[in-house]
């Protein structure tokens, strides 16, 4: 990796597009990945940005640039693909982006906490339903990318750099995703995550959850809310703990 500057053309303040590889984790196809590449140059020229940069990830084949090249052209955007790969910081420092724009990249949030960039997501919606186990590893900077930065194609909320939530919310959102991810290695989490779920799950935030997921751990929101009259006590646990025992061994 270079981390200098001074191997790069320079461009300046572009759109940063940067890329992830999320094909190698089996998250997204090849064609899927190409197509999200090409979203995110749409949707920077949407925005007014003429001068764009993509930041392909370094293990990602040099090939997969070649259709956002294509759309970059018929386009018209001045599209520079960058070749040598590089640490995100310093394209921050040399280029100052003027929007920074990923799917859940974490140097999405270290351009906006550390540097002061703007910063867009995109994609990350359609990642939150596919992940799968619900364990999956991704799916706490997948959620905490959604729910903090504005979505790309949400120009005023992108503009104004809007969040979706402030950070107390966010951490109670994490600690209910976390419980119900690893309910055996954080057992303590599951009040916080009652709590959550009852005040806060709705059409917005039911996307962070699987009702399949909290059925099997007999959490809020388990059922319609037509049926949320159901007292969500310990009878109410250890009789859903029980019909999956009984499922589990009649299974076998």
């Amino acid at each position: 990796l270079v981390d200098t500057g001074d191997e790069l053309p320079f461009v300046d303040e572009p759109a940063l597009l940067l890329g992830q590889y999320l094909s190698a984790l089996d998250i997204l196809t090849a064609e899927e990945e190409e197509n999200l590449h090409v979203r995110m140059l749409k949707g920077a020229l949407a925005l007014g940005h003429t001068r764009v940069v993509f930041k392909p990830h370094p293990s990602a084949p040099a090939r997969w640039s070649r259709l956002l090249e294509k759309e970059a052209e018929k386009l018209g955007a001045d599209l520079t693909v960058l070749d040598t790969p590089v640490l995100a910081e310093v394209l921050y420092q040399r280029m100052r982006p003027a929007l920074v724009v990923g799917c859940f990249s974490t140097a999405l949030l270290t351009a906006s906490a550390l540097y002061g960039l703007p910063v867009a997501r995109v994609g990350t919606g359609p990642l939150l339903d596919r992940l799968t186990p619900y364990e999956n590893s991704n799916r706490v900077p997948v959620t905490i990318v959604d729910a903090l930065l504005p979505e790309l194609t949400d120009e005023s909320a992108v503009n104004e750099q809007r969040r979706s939530m402030d950070v107390t919310a966010l951490t109670d959102l994490v600690r209910a995703v976390g419980f119900a991810m690893q309910p055996k290695i954080y057992p303590d989490l599951r009040p916080a995550a009652e709590t959550y779920l009852t005040r806060h799950l709705n059409h917005h935030t039911r996307r962070y959850f699987k009702r399949k997921r909290l059925t099997s751990l007999a959490l809020p929101g388990a059922v319609p809310a037509q049926l949320a009259f159901i007292p969500r006590n310990a009878t109410v646990r250890r009789v859903a703990r029980r019909a999956r025992s009984l499922k589990r061994a009649v299974g076998r």
